[in-house]
């Protein structure tokens, strides 16, 4: 199956493709009184395309705590795109937009694909996210990518540190999934778990600047030093610029064949910021020469200088 997708092809689904949503109000549609897993999961019809509830404060016949969480979801713009907003009970954020109900048991949503979802075909996952109003200490927001069928059996991505209590910036998850687990047709859709501690959604505001599924990635999945590393600044990694970055565009321009990057005319001892597609820092370069080439594998990158972007395509 892997011929039916490309290299670096953004296989997420468009329910979870916040930057292409409308902004407005955002639903997750349906319930489950099974704990912290749909289990038994709903019908592979029903569950594709889908986001459910469950948790401490989340039932099928507790409707409604569904319609009091789904008051505080809203897709909202930003300079980085439209991203999901989860606004709890309490919480000061975008101050006109109406908060959640005040909820005070843990939340675990499940985030399905569709059932056509690539199988047996490398697969990457991006989830950014950042906690605005503090983490208590020793809590864990937690993301983890489960097979269809099962709760914690095969897990293509166990479950992993969404946001804790030492982070203050925006936090990404990103890795490529243990695909191997997914043995057949009866393992699609995946389905995403977020789970939010409990009490952790009053007084808080979650944003999800993006769900990514990247098939045949042709980069190497980027790695984080646990020590020195300490989260992005921004939703995607660039840089923060500055008020005088931004007076002034940046000279120089960028070109490209199928093998390199060619960074023209640019000032030196700048900084030039390469990006995969899913939006992983790749490279990053100092401007020592009016002509740079970079070679690069085949993919679809951003390549960041100064104030100007350019999307590459080798």
């Amino acid at each position: 199956m892997n011929c039916m997708w490309a290299a670096d092809e953004d296989v997420t689904p468009a329910h979870l493709n916040f930057a292409a949503q409308e902004v407005g109000p955002y639903e997750f549609v349906k319930s489950s009184n099974k704990g912290s897993n749909p289990n038994p999961a709903p019908a592979a019809a029903d569950a594709a395309g889908t986001v459910i509830l469950t948790g401490g404060q989340v039932s099928e016949t507790l409707n409604a705590n569904v319609a009091g969480f789904n008051k505080g979801c809203h897709i909202v713009s930003s300079d980085y795109g439209n991203m999901l907003l989860i606004k709890g009970n309490g919480s000061t954020e975008e101050p006109k937009l109406e908060a959640a109900d005040a909820l005070g048991g843990w939340l675990e949503i499940h985030m399905y694909t569709e059932s056509d979802f690539p199988t047996q075909t490398p697969v990457r996952f991006q989830f950014v996210s950042k906690v605005i109003g503090g983490v208590t200490t020793g809590s864990a927001f937690k993301v983890a990518v489960y097979n269809f069928g099962g709760s914690t059996e095969n897990s293509p991505l166990p479950p992993q540190n969404a946001y804790v209590d030492m982070d203050t910036k925006w936090w990404p998850v990103i890795q490529d999934l243990n695909v191997s687990t997914v043995l057949g047709p009866d393992q699609i859709p995946l389905r995403i778990k977020y789970s939010i501690p409990a009490n952790h959604l009053n007084g808080r505001a979650i944003y999800i600047a993006s769900i990514k599924f990247t098939a045949n990635p042709s980069t190497e999945c980027p790695t984080f030093d646990p020590i020195n590393f300490d989260g992005w600044d921004t939703p995607d990694g660039s840089p923060v610029s500055s008020a005088v970055e931004g007076v002034e565009s940046a000279q120089g321009f960028v070109a490209w064949d199928r093998q390199n990057i060619y960074l023209n005319e640019m000032e030196l001892g700048s900084t030039v910021y390469i990006y995969s597609i899913t939006g992983a820092l790749v490279k990053t370069l100092q401007v020592n020469d009016s002509f740079m080439e970079v070679p690069m594998n085949q993919g679809v990158y951003v390549v960041k200088y100064g104030d100007k972007t350019s999307k590459v395509v080798l």
